[in-house]
């Protein structure tokens, strides 16, 4: 992204001694403006789904719920990590994130009756 944001604000000539291409592309620096553009609009959307899924993630009332949804899904913690941290076996973790799911389902469903 930021090759793109630095060759779409680099407006100054290139002077070489190569011959130029025969089909030179009149269009580069305004294709390059549009990728950019569009690549900042996508990090946006992005950025605030993440932000409704952390805030989701955080409503629900039991902090290890909370602790595991978020170690596994938006640290992207291995099953084996989360089970170490939180000192319990994996059977365990399984179970408490069988739970979490299901309280964040719940939390989901009751949010989109309102």
């Amino acid at each position: 992204m930021q090759s793109l944001k630095d060759a779409a604000t680099n407006a100054s000539p290139v002077i070489s001694d190569m011959p130029r291409s025969a089909s030179p592309d009149s269009h580069r620096m305004e294709n390059l403006i549009v990728t950019k553009m569009d690549l900042e609009n996508e990090v946006a959307e992005k950025t605030d789904i993440l932000a409704e899924i952390t805030r989701t993630i955080n409503s629900l009332s039991d902090p290890f719920h909370v602790s595991i949804i978020t170690s596994r899904y938006i640290s992207r913690m291995e099953w084996r990590e989360i089970a170490n941290e939180s000192h319990m076996s994996e059977s365990r973790i399984y179970h408490h994130h069988r739970e979490a799911l299901a309280a964040l389902e719940k939390s989901i469903a009751g949010s989109s009756n309102q």
